[in-house]
């Protein structure tokens, strides 16, 4: 038993893990936001909300001292209830505060207020994410290919450095997500001549099944347990664009944001994803990565 289980520590079991774990948290999150809206309203669902985004910080001061396994583990969880705490909190809040209205498409509601006080962070957030280009320390792939492509060298890194993987890993999921999300609603947006069908949309579309399908190739190679769950971050949520598409195409239903209609799905999603979160938390350590 022990010898099959170490088997699965090393390429490309390391990846698919990492892979599933992400894959499957992103429906999960839907419906963890669904069913607490469900539960809790006005006032409460306030305090809820601060109260988990709290968790998620206190998570990452309490992780940044542990192994680079446990601590990328705790980022990673941590960024996930920091962003469904108190991003989902703010968007809520100031879509109700503004009164934003629905965006329509073909008569029907397509970006809700919510999704459109996201879009307006957009520019806000890529100016801020630009500034990672001039950071030495960053370790980022995407920003150190784009960093080849236009031969910009801010300097080498400082060797040995410490690094506090929790702020790391939470800081990646949240940003991940939060351009993820600039970039899928951009797409469904036919004020700025797009929408789900559109010729532009279909391309963006089928442009993130290929760079997803790339990204998941690269993963596989991986053999260690803590820098694949990092990159399997972006990763899961790239391939996670076309499968949202999808969906507005009805091509398939959003069981993920309808859990009290698909209780049995959304059930075997969670416990999935807690095996499989588990099996990452115990996975052994095999010394720290570059």
């Amino acid at each position: 038993m022990n010898a099959v289980v170490a088997r699965t520590y090393r390429a490309p079991y390391i990846g698919l893990i990492s892979f599933a774990a992400i894959i499957l948290s992103l429906p999960f999150d839907h419906t963890l936001l669904i069913l607490s809206r469900h539960a809790f309203q006005g006032t409460l669902e306030v305090v809820v909300s601060i109260a988990f985004g709290l968790g998620g910080w206190l998570l990452v001061w309490k992780g940044r001292k542990r192994s680079e396994t446990v601590a990328s583990w705790m980022g990673f969880i941590a960024g996930q209830m920091i962003w469904l705490g108190w991003f989902e909190l703010a968007w809520k809040v100031f879509a109700h505060a503004l009164n934003v209205q629905p965006v329509l498409w073909n008569d029907k509601p397509i970006l809700s207020g919510e999704l459109q006080v996201i879009q307006a962070t957009g520019v806000p957030l890529f100016v801020l994410l630009s500034f990672l280009y001039l950071n030495k320390e960053t370790r980022c792939n995407a920003v150190l290919w784009i960093r080849r492509q236009l031969r910009m060298d801010p300097g080498r890194p400082v060797t040995g450095k410490e690094r506090n993987f929790a702020a790391v890993t939470a800081l990646e999921t949240v940003a991940v997500t939060w351009a993820c999300y600039v970039i899928i609603i951009c797409a469904y947006d036919p004020r700025i001549g797009l929408g789900p069908t559109s010729i532009p949309a279909m391309a963006l579309f089928a442009g993130c099944v290929v760079w997803g399908v790339w990204l998941v190739s690269r993963l596989l190679k991986y053999t260690q347990m803590a820098p694949a769950l990092r990159y399997a971050i972006p990763t899961g949520n790239v391939l996670w664009i076309s499968v949202e598409a999808g969906s507005r195409m009805r091509l398939y239903p959003e069981i993920w944001v309808k859990p009290l209609q698909y209780p049995v799905e959304m059930t075997l999603v969670t416990v999935a994803m807690v095996a499989v979160l588990t099996f990452i938390r115990f996975s052994p350590e095999r010394g720290q990565s570059a």
